[in-house]
């Protein structure tokens, strides 16, 4: 239990199918959760949302919301470091002329960030390992694909804030004429659950299940698994080459799976003279809340890491 006159700091992970959130202690240390479904709607529910997610993850921790000193938010898209826009999030309604923080601000009464949510969760993970002064790429595969870059202790963004949006790498034998026919990103078409699915030629079995099937050694589904692995270990390689990081992390729901990783490292390790450093995400699904609470607690604390 919290004292009143102790601060807290909030981190959330909003998403288009749920959004979960996180009270913390200003040293980072978690006191509170909730997870809820997303609302969708004209009005932009999820604004509200918010707040109310706000207040109870405040009565859990049994702390005034008064006390909040700051909230990051993480979302599915590129956030401009220029003017707060959020663009790029074709699975969740935002508003595109507004930024996001001060239309939140207005309801938390408080500081408000909004972050790329893979951003958040490489800032997660680097914190987590205690990775000070080295640089981590964390790269989620799951309904989509995408990356975020921490280079000591600094999330970044790029100028425009797309710094990371890996799903559009070219891939194929002609890109150029492909990407007109792609809205995701020709990287993402690949490697993402809907290629997946596609590959594998029955739209009705799950992701998750064409692993399943791969783990009772169906042919196809681990054929499909290989073939996929084998491409995204090309923009794997591609990362390991550009940005020379200490270590990458793979997240989401494909990114986790331990028969993935295993292919990755041995196609990324085929195109390189060097075996990069591949991990699975020590954060799992938390990693973007965590990554939230913990930048949020680094812009309140005196200053141990730079959280700029």
């Amino acid at each position: 239990m919290k004292s009143d006159d102790d601060g807290v700091v909030i981190g959330i992970d909003l998403g288009g199918t749920k959004i979960l959130g996180g009270v913390a202690a200003l040293d980072g240390s978690i006191l509170a959760t909730d997870e809820r479904p997303t609302r969708h709607g004209a009005e932009i529910p999820v604004l509200r949302q918010i707040v109310e997610l706000s207040d109870e993850l405040c009565w859990r921790a049994g702390v005034e919301r008064c006390r909040v000193a700051q909230v990051v938010v993480g979302v599915p898209g590129a956030v401009s470091p220029s003017t707060g826009l959020v663009s790029l999030s074709p699975n969740l309604a935002l508003p595109d002329d507004r930024p996001l923080h001060g239309l939140l601000a207005d309801g938390l009464g408080c500081p408000v960030r909004v972050e790329n949510d893979v951003n958040l969760a490489a800032y997660g993970e680097a914190d987590q390992r205690r990775l000070d002064a080295g640089a981590l790429a964390f790269i989620s595969f799951g309904t989509g694909v995408g990356m975020g870059l921490v280079i000591g202790n600094t999330i970044v963004r790029g100028a425009s804030g797309r710094a990371g949006e890996i799903a559009f790498l070219p891939h194929g034998d002609l890109p150029h004429l492909a990407s007109c026919r792609s809205d995701s990103g020709l990287f993402e078409d690949n490697v993402g659950s809907p290629g997946i699915r596609a590959l594998y030629g029955d739209d009705g079995v799950s992701v998750a299940e064409i692993f399943n099937r791969a783990g009772r050694g169906e042919a196809r589904a681990q054929s499909v698994i290989e073939d996929v692995a084998r491409i995204a270990a090309v923009g794997i390689a591609s990362v390991q080459v550009l940005i020379d990081p200490d270590v990458i992390v793979l997240g989401g729901s494909i990114g986790v799976q331990a028969s993935f990783l295993a292919d990755v490292r041995r196609h990324a390790g085929q195109l390189l003279p060097y075996p990069p450093v591949i991990e699975t995400s020590a954060l799992d699904r938390a990693a973007g809340m965590v990554g939230a609470v913990r930048l949020a607690a680094a812009l309140v604390r005196p200053v141990r890491r730079d959280a700029s």
